[in-house]
């Protein structure tokens, strides 16, 4: 469709509901479709995909083919659920919460809420993994009466992961990864 099509079909839109405003109902404006990936506004551009950065204390989505960007992953754990639909949901979780963000017992809560009844392909845990103890997820470091030691537990943290997401551990995968920043 070029945009003198589109004008034309918006103009004649237009004033076919102008004439007949009697059925339109009240308080609704004319409602024009545009082409989608026409290059010319109005629609969207092929193969552009959703980038989210997800910092401290954050769980956010994206969808098919979307990118998730974790920055300055030094001592947290970034939790990447892939979803069959080819979206995903992201959290930051931090050793201690970060200004207007969420505990980290509260990131998994989250990262559920989000998924909802979407199908999980897998999980990926990635970050500082030798500095978190599986029970930080469970019990922010803040809250806790008696802060457990720091303890190198990929396991432990497998089993926290899948057992909060209500997913088998098998599909929950556990890494250590350098300080940086990470894409998902």
């Amino acid at each position: 469709m070029t945009v003198l099509q589109r004008m034309a079909g918006n103009a004649a839109t237009t004033r076919a509901l102008a004439a007949d405003r009697g059925r339109t109902p009240r308080g609704t404006a004319p409602t024009v479709q545009r082409a989608g990936n026409d290059n010319a506004g109005g629609g969207t551009t092929a193969g552009v995909a959703e980038v989210e950065s997800v910092a401290e204390g954050e769980v956010k989505s994206v969808g098919p083919g979307g990118t998730i960007i974790y920055p300055s992953v030094t001592s947290c754990l970034t939790i990447t659920v892939y979803l069959r639909n080819g979206g995903k949901v992201g959290g930051h979780a931090s050793l201690y919460k970060a200004p207007g963000g969420m505990y980290s017992d509260q990131i998994l809560r989250e990262i559920k809420r989000q998924v909802g009844a979407e199908r999980v392909e897998s999980i990926d845990v990635s970050g500082a993994v030798s500095s978190w103890n599986p029970a930080y997820l469970q019990t922010a470091i803040e809250n806790s009466s008696s802060v457990p030691a720091q303890l190198y537990d990929p396991d432990g943290i497998r089993k926290v992961v899948s057992s909060l997401l209500d997913r088998q551990a098998k599909k929950v995968f556990v890494q250590e990864t350098p300080d940086g920043t990470l894409t998902r």
